[in-house]
């Protein structure tokens, strides 16, 4: 068993060159180390990312938004940036979980662990995000959401690679993001949702809508997408969103016994969701 805890991207880069199939990249560890009680797995060896500093901190630029994989839920939901520029990931955030496992939980743990109920990911996916990558040779990748996630808890990461930043493109956008679960709070998504427009002049000039935990990874909602393109919001119709949001899920899953019980989730979602838009 080896632990490890580089202080920067060169330390880092050196541990990445010893990982092995039994080494594991740990953070916030809320959802690893679960992962490694129920398979009862101990023969093991750890990378901790927690002090690597080019992994840490919210970089406001000219065209994204650059997020270090090691920003927590509580920073996500702290930053006045994220806040006004990014509602739906800043709701993601402060929906997740208990006020301590915002306090552990890292973007990049959320989306590497690629969970097919996980709230961030189905935002990044409406944002069209790109993942940064880091290997053991210094080199650096970047990958969009929809190809970083592969299926279920599976991702495009190769041995010898960590999640080092999220970028997301800056526009003048609205975004919103709901979500169904087994109870009011700190609850695991039955299912979620985000959505994010493109404005112009009040209208929506570009839909970008992803539905989560219908599927082994976020699914694209192109009905509501096309119904949502160039209408303003005081036009948008409860009904007819509520009617296209079933077909997405009977789309998504048409032979799962949960499409019954998801097909009227999402009719709800969809009402607190319209009901919070400008």
């Amino acid at each position: 068993m080896m632990f490890t805890a580089p202080a920067d991207e060169k330390e880092l880069q050196a541990a990445l060159s010893q990982a092995d199939e039994r080494t594991y990249l740990i953070a916030g560890g809320t959802d690893l180390l679960i992962h490694l009680q129920n398979r009862k797995e101990t023969d093991c060896s750890f990378i901790d990312l927690t002090k690597v500093k080019e992994l840490q901190g919210i970089r406001e630029e000219k065209d994204w938004i650059d997020i270090g994989a090691l920003v927590t839920m509580t920073e996500l939901c702290a930053s006045p940036l994220v806040k006004e520029e990014l509602r739906a990931l800043y709701l993601a955030a402060y929906h997740l979980g208990s006020e301590q496992i915002r306090n552990r939980a890292t973007l990049g743990g959320a989306i590497a662990n690629a969970s097919q109920s996980s709230d961030c990911s189905v935002v990044l996916f409406a944002y069209g995000a790109l993942v940064e990558i880091f290997s053991a040779q210094g080199e650096r990748r970047k990958v969009p959401m929809d190809q970083f996630i592969t299926g279920r808890e599976k991702t495009c990461l190769d041995r010898g690679e960590a999640v080092s930043r999220i970028l997301i493109p800056r526009q003048e956008r609205s975004s919103m993001f709901g979500k169904v679960g087994a109870r009011k709070a700190v609850t695991i998504a039955k299912i979620n949702c985000a959505m994010d427009f493109r404005m112009e002049e009040g209208l929506i000039q570009k839909a970008s809508i992803y539905l989560g935990a219908v599927g082994v990874k976020p699914v694209e909602a192109r009905l509501l997408e096309n119904y949502f393109q160039g209408k303003s919001f005081a036009e948008i119709a409860l009904q007819d969103v509520q009617e296209l949001g079933k077909e997405e899920v009977e789309k998504a899953i048409p032979t799962r016994p949960t499409r019954f019980y998801k097909r009227v989730a999402v009719q709800g979602l969809l009402e607190d969701m319209i009901g919070a838009l400008p």
